[in-house]
């Protein structure tokens, strides 16, 4: 059976991956800036997006059309048999829903398209896809394939921290004063998909200490569900990441596979700003 895999442009794997499974298709979300729209990753990067957030812009974000999505099947099932579209949890974008009307919208496509809420984002939904990629490789019935997706579901963490809380006050998450007061005190907030719903897991001082507290979390992770396939995003932090990468290893030793991946997309960025990093890891092994 020849499989598509449809993800949303939130995920923004890595140009090695992308070509080494070119059966991965995105569902582009959208970036939009004084009224203005540009297509995540293809027509904005990181570094237009903060020059225009520098100079005062207004910026959001909005998710692809069911017809994009409808479009976008249609011509894969002239090529594929299967479909499985797997996506953001709709928590943090509506991009599944759009994605879930569009399988209705074709004729004769019941049975060769499943849409997929992951209950996670970005790098999270990252590590499924490529885990489902090798499950794929290693002739995997398509039974299987959608019951390991299941158990990924459940069995997946996500932290990420803000290095700048006047992100927040942007997004009208925070006020000028409790930013201001964090910043000077450099309060780092760590949020954590709790139930598919981002939530303030903890607040803690310097950089040194997020990355000591997410290896914490990563340790007892271990001690439960055994060795864990982690991967690393940031937003132009690459150093901080590669720091994280090592202290894994250091800690963990052959109990973790370590990946870092591309800086978070435009769309993640509005929301974490310059600085953030984040890390999502699932155990190695699933059950059925």
């Amino acid at each position: 059976m020849k499989i598509a895999i449809v993800t949303d442009s939130i995920t923004n794997l890595r140009k090695e991956d992308l070509e080494r499974y070119p059966n991965i298709y995105y569902g582009y979300l959208n970036v939009i800036i004084n009224d203005k729209t540009y297509v995540d990753l293809k027509e904005i990067n990181n570094e237009q997006l903060f020059r225009y957030i520098d100079e005062g812009a207004s910026c959001s974000t909005s998710q692809p059309s069911p017809d994009v999505f409808v479009t976008l099947y249609e011509k894969l099932l002239k090529e594929y048999d299967y479909i499985l579209s797997l996506h953001c949890t709709y928590n943090v974008s509506g991009t599944v829903n759009s994605a879930r009307i569009a399988s209705t919208m074709i004729e004769g496509a019941e049975d060769k398209i499943s849409v997929v809420d992951t209950n996670t984002a970005s790098i999270g939904v990252e590590n499924i896809v490529l885990r489902v990629e090798k499950l794929i490789e290693e002739g995997k019935p398509l039974a299987e394939i959608l019951k390991a997706i299941e158990f990924y579901r459940h069995h997946s963490e996500m932290y990420l921290t803000i290095a700048d809380l006047s992100t927040l006050v942007r997004t009208g998450r925070l006020s000028k004063t409790s930013a201001m007061i964090g910043n000077l005190l450099n309060i780092k907030p760590i949020i954590g998909l709790f139930d598919a719903r981002l939530d303030v897991a903890d607040k803690v001082r310097t950089n040194k200490r997020v990355l000591k507290w997410i290896v914490e979390r990563l340790k007892k992770d271990i001690e439960k569900t055994g060795k864990q396939i982690v991967r690393i995003t940031h937003v132009n932090t690459v150093a901080t990441a590669n720091e994280l990468k090592q202290l894994m290893e250091t800690t963990c030793g052959d109990k973790v596979e370590v990946f870092v991946g591309n800086e978070i997309g435009p769309v993640m960025a509005i929301h974490f700003g310059r600085g953030g990093i984040g890390a999502s890891w699932m155990p190695e092994q699933y059950t059925v």
